[in-house]
């Protein structure tokens, strides 16, 4: 009988709290006032390209890390990180970095980049400079 009591009780507040939030969730109606529109791209995750162009001309060209080289049937792109972690997808004849060096080939594991120096007489020449890909630790797991 105690048993049957405790039970009754027991349900009786389940149904009070239960009833509450229904009239609680009555009472409330949304408002799309001051929310963003669900079907729009936000605005924060836009970013002007011309920003994009001044990261690539920011870095020295030793500061730029190559991440990984895209092969494909007709031309090779590369992914390079600058230093804050930023990556860009790139191609043979595009510019990287404050001296405007260009990308003149790319190989299988490295990229060979031609950039225009002076030398301490005023003569303009070209300099070619390598990224190449992190090497693999390939040590023996113990």
């Amino acid at each position: 009988m105690r048993n049957k009591i405790i039970l009754l009780i027991g349900m009786g507040i389940v149904l009070r709290t239960s009833s509450l939030c229904f009239a609680n969730e009555a009472s409330s109606v949304y408002s799309p006032i001051g929310k963003r529109d669900p079907f729009q791209i936000p605005k924060s995750n836009l970013r002007d390209p011309a920003s994009n162009e001044e990261d690539l001309f920011r870095y020295q060209i030793e500061q730029f890390e190559l991440k990984a080289v895209l092969k494909g049937a007709e031309s090779s792109q590369i992914l390079v990180a600058d230093p804050k972690g930023n990556t860009y997808i790139l191609k043979e004849g595009d510019e990287l970095g404050r001296a405007h060096a260009t990308i003149s080939r790319i190989l299988d594991k490295e990229v060979i980049l031609t950039e225009r120096v002076t030398n301490y007489l005023g003569i303009q020449g070209l300099a070619e400079k390598v990224l190449s890909l992190p090497t693999e630790d390939v040590s023996p797991r113990k």
